[in-house]
């Protein structure tokens, strides 16, 4: 590290970290975010069919959005639906979008 200052380190480790942060945060999505969204909204035997955290805004999701729940569950209605709950980290809330 001949030539670098302790700053100069420091600031490369900082912006390794918040890219890593960015592009893994939808690992930390607890899918029970994703089960309660569809409760709350009247669905029924929810099962969670995959999670998805990369590049999820290209996906469908927006932009705060940091991991998507593909969920299988009873509609309201009484049939089965494929559906995709999008969420993000901390303090977005969930989304549903039907296929």
């Amino acid at each position: 590290m001949r030539g670098m200052d302790k700053f100069n380190v420091v600031m490369i480790i900082a912006a390794i970290l918040l890219i890593s942060f960015g592009l893994f945060s939808g690992t930390m999505v607890n899918e029970k975010v994703a089960v309660n969204c569809l409760e709350v909204q009247g669905y029924s035997d929810i099962k969670v069919i995959d999670h998805a955290w990369f590049f999820i805004p290209f996906r469908g999701g927006d932009r705060g959005d940091s991991a998507r729940f593909h969920m299988r569950a009873v509609n309201p209605a009484g049939k089965e639906v494929d559906v995709y709950v999008f969420s993000g980290w901390l303090f977005k809330g969930a989304t549903i979008r039907t296929m």
